[in-house]
């Protein structure tokens, strides 16, 4: 249950808001209606962010930290950017993308995992603790989904909310960029 639980506080930790605000981006075409490629979405990149956390927490592949970082920052923004460029449409290749920016993303926590986890519980921990991701995600996105739910009932263009909301992501997620490039 730690590491469920370790998972869950991984996705909804606010120190480590880049893991949120990604969720944010990659949701922003989303919407209950459309469960099936949500869910789609996010298992992709659960799927890509628990591979390349085990290579990561195993040293199978050792990226140096400062690329990996900077490479969290430009999937926030590119997934705004591909969202912008689509419309806000949901578009099927966007599961690839969640996939592939989850690998990204998995390398970034891969050190830390490696120090919680010794080796001799380290699949016994990996297992419940992406399982944790996946259920974190979940909730975070379903929040979300409601979120964009209330606006459409509520805001009288809410694809204006949209873009606003891209805006803001999108600002962030430079601003994430121009830090990283600077270290």
């Amino acid at each position: 249950m730690f590491y469920f639980n370790l998972g869950i506080r991984h996705i909804t930790d606010l120190e480590g808001y880049d893991h949120m605000l990604f969720l944010l981006a990659l949701t922003l075409p989303l919407s209950f209606g459309q469960w099936k490629a949500t869910l789609k979405w996010i298992t992709a990149f659960t799927v890509g962010h628990s591979l390349s956390l085990a290579l990561a927490a195993t040293e199978v592949v050792r990226p140096p930290s400062e690329w990996v970082e900077l490479g969290i920052a430009v999937t926030i923004a590119m997934t705004v950017g591909y969202h912008l460029i689509n419309g806000f449409k949901v578009v099927q290749g966007a599961m690839w993308l969640s996939g592939i920016f989850g690998l990204i993303h998995g390398l970034g926590f891969g050190s830390y995992y490696s120090f919680i986890a010794q080796s001799d519980s380290f699949w016994w921990a990996w297992i419940p603790f992406n399982i944790g991701i996946e259920a974190g995600q979940i909730l975070v996105v379903l929040v979300l989904l409601f979120v964009y739910w209330a606006v459409e009932k509520i805001w009288r263009n809410p694809k204006a909310f949209k873009w606003m909301l891209s805006g803001v992501i999108l600002t962030l997620s430079i601003q994430m960029i121009l830090d990283r490039l600077s270290l």
